[in-house]
């Protein structure tokens, strides 16, 4: 899972234990699904270390009624 890094790694000046080191607020780094719960949820700073990024992919097509292919939103204008 793809994660971004909050302020609090510098605030708190504190560096990742996988990383080895501060990652810069705003950096994308692919952590474990346990892993991101301690980076939120059960960290003993009761702080939020990163946030989920949202993985963008290209726009889905699907088949219509007549057969054509249209992207997802046109069909829904």
């Amino acid at each position: 899972m793809l994660v971004k890094a909050t302020n609090k790694y510098k605030e708190l000046n504190l560096k990742d234990n996988e990383l080895g080191r501060i990652p810069e607020m705003g950096e994308i780094f692919e952590v474990t699904k346990e892993r991101y719960k301690v980076l939120t949820q059960t960290n003993k700073f009761n702080t939020v270390f990163v946030k989920k990024v949202e993985e963008v992919t290209e726009n889905k097509t699907k088949t219509t009624k007549k057969g054509t292919k249209k992207n997802e939103k046109e069909n829904r204008r």
